[in-house]
């Protein structure tokens, strides 16, 4: 079941800094907040863009795999049926995030924190998927995230999975999904980026 799997994958994420010292120096400045213009086009690439339909072919890959839901079978229908679903529902919670965030004048990017110690940063990474930053790099709530992540699994599941999945599947299925962000900005937060550097021969 794609939410089971969902929650083992993040719960395994979750683990995956527990080696950081409590010492870490100050991470790097975050990112400036994004101007209206940007998060369009960060927006389009994301939901049109190779990101959503590699991201599309790979949920509905796994959910090939795990026959889900059943009621698709695991034909090549049943697979475009799943890549259809999966691209439909990233495209709506983006659309329904990016709307939010355009009309609050939100960037609900995700930030390094700008401070140091590693309970302080964790705290950061796992309260910054409620969180968005306003123009002046303000951290506020955000309607945004929540908005999104409930509109790519709620109206799917009332909209066109099989009947009876509405009431045993999307709140699950939304909960997995917030876990998994969750593990993933703990994640970005605390490992880096590697550099490549170029030497002279």
């Amino acid at each position: 079941m794609r939410c089971s799997a969902a929650l083992f994958i993040a719960s395994v994420l979750v683990g995956a800094p527990s080696g950081v010292s409590a010492q870490d120096s100050a991470p790097p400045k975050p990112a400036p907040v994004l101007n209206d213009e940007q998060l369009f086009r960060k927006y389009v690439v994301s939901t049109v863009g190779p990101p959503g339909l590699i991201g599309a072919a790979a949920a509905a890959g796994f959910e090939q795999y795990q026959n889900y839901p059943e009621e698709w079978n695991r034909t090549p229908t049943g697979y475009v049926k799943r890549f259809a679903s999966a691209y439909a529902a990233g495209a709506i919670g983006n659309s329904t995030k990016y709307a939010i965030a355009h009309y609050l004048h939100q960037d609900p990017s995700f930030a390094r924190c700008r401070c140091t110690g590693f309970n302080r940063r964790m705290t950061h990474a796992v309260t910054s998927v409620f969180t968005a930053r306003t123009r002046s790099g303000r951290e506020v709530f955000s309607p945004a995230t929540i908005g999104g992540y409930a509109a790519e699994h709620v109206i799917p599941a009332a909209l066109w999975f099989p009947p009876n999945r509405f009431r045993t599947e999307a709140v699950g299925l939304l909960a997995a999904s917030i876990g998994s962000k969750i593990a993933v900005n703990i994640l970005r937060e605390f490992i880096s980026r590697p550099r490549i550097v170029f030497r002279p021969n």
